[in-house]
């Protein structure tokens, strides 16, 4: 069974948040599909460098309350239920520092203006303002709707337990690598493999880091690098589910 410690760092919230009702006309009986984020210079898609360090809430350091909320201006088009998952790093002061879109939701329907719908998205949660965090930058995982209820802030579902990667399941791929920083043990002489087991969370980040093989002068150094790290989702019947792995860092003389 995973500790507590496990289950505090992974835990976090979503929030929901949806525009007037007036801004979309339900569409009842038509088919939904995953649409995948396009290329574009209006957004980013890639994570930012706050989010590459931001903390994820726990039970320990939760979330922050949202202060002021404003709802999209959806353009011209937007027909039916569309939701778009959107990543917020919340600053010192409780401004949003950093937001990306991460996918979204909407009507089979190819002539949707998915680039305008992001820009519109982004524009509003730009605006959203927080309680200063407990430590930040603090990275928070939010839905942006039509359709839903307005300003419902909501717990988090209950986590998974994280799968052992193992045979018959493929490990995630690492997309984005850091390598440690150990200027003065190198120059002190230490050298050595530092084997580590990493929970990954359904979004790809690294959210526990656990030392199984120690090298001493040097394990701080591979934690903080692997901490930084991004893998690809890892998938099970369709759905994102959060994975433990095996990961060395080797430390050259």
């Amino acid at each position: 069974m995973i500790g507590r410690r496990r289950s505090l760092a992974t835990a976090r919230i979503v929030i929901l948040l949806a525009g007037a009702a007036a801004a979309a006309t339900p569409v009842h009986g038509s088919a939904l599909q995953t649409v995948p984020v396009p290329a574009g210079r209006v957004y980013p898609t890639e994570p930012g460098p706050l989010e590459r360090i931001a903390i994820r809430p726990s039970l320990d350091v939760p979330a922050p309350r949202r202060t002021a909320h404003v709802a999209p201006d959806w353009p011209a088009g937007v027909a039916g239920r569309v939701r778009y998952r959107v990543h917020l790093v919340v600053g010192a002061s409780g401004e949003v520092a950093e937001a990306r879109v991460v996918s979204g939701i909407g009507p089979a329907d190819n002539s949707r203006p998915v680039a305008s719908e992001v820009a519109a998205v982004l524009a509003a949660v730009r605006q959203w303002t927080f309680e200063p965090p407990a430590r930040a930058p603090m990275l928070l995982a939010t839905y942006v709707g039509t359709g839903d209820a307005e300003g419902i802030v909501v717990p988090s579902p209950i986590e998974r337990r994280p799968i052992r990667i193992g045979t018959g399941m493929r490990p995630p791929t690492k997309i984005h690598h850091v390598s440690p920083e150990y200027r003065d043990a190198r120059n002190a002489g230490l050298s050595g493999v530092v084997i580590l087991e990493a929970t990954i969370d359904p979004e790809g980040a690294v959210s526990d880091v656990q030392v199984i093989r120690s090298v001493t002068g040097l394990d701080e150094a591979a934690i903080a690098a692997v901490r930084q790290w991004r893998y690809t989702p890892t998938m099970l019947n369709g759905e994102p589910v959060p994975v433990i792995m095996t990961v060395t860092v080797n430390f050259q003389p």
